[in-house]
């Protein structure tokens, strides 16, 4: 026995040098250090008692570096997810089921490893739960959970419900508090901004070895983006925020030349894209700037609005027969394509929306309430079309996708309450970003509030005619943008009255 404790004390004395190295270290560090020898362990030993056909555990070790990198450095994993969201790809994995790569795995895993941390460390900010805009998404996630349960199709609503918390938990409910410190909006904002720059340069340049033939437009931003509209539509936010930035006086000399450049690549593929919904989805962006720019009077606003509303209904005749003679189809020509705007009576993509909207109100009327189920839409609607009202794109099979509308497409499948938390939602953010807009003493705060609502004022706009909340290529930023406007309202100082 005496023998033993001298060996011990032998063992301590040379030990004594790295154990007092080991007690300066912090408990963060002693962790990475303990699960890379466990890590280095499993692949030295494990792997000379494992068969060849059995290596796919060595990827053990790399999820559990993984993991450690995610429960530690939350910001640098929305780093990288921002950073290769443009360049992600939709791939199948199964006959049935496809994935985005490599998004969508690292948000899964990001909302794994933050739900384990916020339920053991049970440290958040509670401002940031009882916010109005975060009440609203409850609204809206408790409402579609509601209507899955009552879904005609349970295992899909399900996983549409999974896919908007994988969204929504890392780039909302976790990057709030990172945003606390404003430096980092922009930080995430050049990342995904950067990335896209380069897909736009790819776009751009395929387009031109096509001649800038006008069907080529449609798809050339392939297979980043899957069609000229959801391209148009992220284009048409970054190219409103990136408008913030020129101007801003924090940004130094070869920042706002950086900018500027951004601006100019965004602007020139939002022309190409062609996309007529995003290019109008700009203006109402600009007429909220020149609303609060000339301090229009709110009550003016809501007469011009319902006065035209009225307008609409008392001509509604000679308006519609107005525009069924129009016959001007989609087009090169960038005035006649902005003209097709208004025809729906030959212009495929106008005639076949009309009649995915018009499937819509037919599902409606039948399941008012709870709707067909969250992410339904598409494998319903075949069976509510009418003959007269079909397209030369439309299928009898149904199979082309959702209802085109980031409104209607909730009113079918989640009832009118579904429709209603997405009008809540939004209202919300955009009087949330005015708000912080009017009351913030610091100006450029203020300043960046207004340019994400108008941002995401842009997406607004173009869910009315189409929707892309179920694609990490428009749900990143959209949430993202959301989630900065939250950030200032909290954290930056106010005035005492707006």
């Amino acid at each position: 026995m005496r023998f033993l404790n001298q060996i011990i004390d032998y063992i301590a004395k040379i030990l004594s040098p790295l154990l007092s190295l080991w007690g300066r270290v912090n408990d963060k560090a002693k962790t990475i250090i303990i699960i890379s020898i466990l890590c280095a362990l499993f692949i030295g030993i494990g792997y000379s008692y494992i068969d060849y056909e059995y290596y796919i555990y060595g990827v053990v070790p790399i999820v559990l570096l993984l993991l450690l990198l995610y429960y530690y450095h939350l910001d640098k994993v929305l780093y990288l997810i921002a950073l290769i969201t443009p360049f992600s790809i939709n791939m199948l994995v199964s006959e049935t089921t496809s994935m985005t790569l490599p998004t969508e795995p690292l948000l899964i895993f990001f909302t794994l490893v933050f739900s384990i941390k916020f339920f053991v460390d049970g440290k958040y900010n509670p401002k940031i739960l009882t916010h109005p805009i975060t009440l609203a998404i409850v609204f809206y996630l408790f409402w579609m959970l509601i209507t899955a349960l009552t879904s005609v199709r349970p295992v899909v609503s399900f996983k549409y419900f999974a896919s908007k918390i994988f969204y929504i938990i890392p780039f909302y409910l976790a990057v709030i508090p990172l945003l606390s410190n404003f430096k980092k909006i922009k930080t995430i904002y050049l990342f995904y901004a950067i990335s896209l720059m380069f897909v736009v340069f790819y776009a751009t340049i395929g387009f031109a070895q096509k001649g800038f033939e006008f069907d080529y437009c449609f798809y050339i931003m392939q297979p980043f983006y899957n069609d000229h509209t959801a391209y148009g539509a992220i284009l048409a936010m970054f190219l409103t925020i990136t408008t913030f930035f020129i101007f801003s006086k924090s940004t130094s000399k070869w920042g706002r030349l950086l900018y500027i450049f951004l601006f100019g690549i965004f602007l020139m593929g939002l022309i190409l894209s062609y996309s007529r919904a995003a290019w109008l989805s700009v203006l109402p962006a600009v007429g909220i700037f020149i609303i609060l720019k000339f301090k229009i009077k709110f009550k003016l606003i809501l007469i011009t609005f319902f006065s035209l509303i009225l307008l609409f209904f008392a001509f509604q005749s000679p308006l519609l027969q107005l525009l069924e003679k129009n016959n001007q189809d989609s087009s090169g020509n960038i005035a006649e394509h902005i003209t097709s705007i208004s025809n729906i009576s030959t212009d495929a993509s106008n005639v076949e929306r009309i009649n995915r909207w018009a499937c819509a109100f037919r599902m409606f009327k039948e399941k008012p309430f709870f709707g067909w189920g969250p992410g339904t839409y598409q494998f319903e609607y075949a069976g509510y079309q009418k003959s007269f009202q079909l397209s030369t794109i439309s299928t009898n099979a149904g199979n082309l996708g959702n209802a085109h509308s980031e409104y209607f497409g909730p009113l079918t499948e989640s009832g009118v309450l579904g429709m209603l938390s997405v009008i809540i939602l939004f209202s919300v953010v955009t009087y949330t970003g005015i708000k912080v807009y009017k009351r913030a003493q610091n100006k450029a705060e203020g300043q960046l509030a207004i340019f994400l609502t108008m941002a995401l004022v842009t997406y607004y706009t173009h869910g009315v005619l189409n929707n892309f909340l179920d694609t990490d290529k428009l749900s990143i930023p959209f949430w993202f943008f959301t989630a900065a406007i939250v950030a200032l309202d909290i954290y930056s100082q106010k005035r005492e009255r707006i």
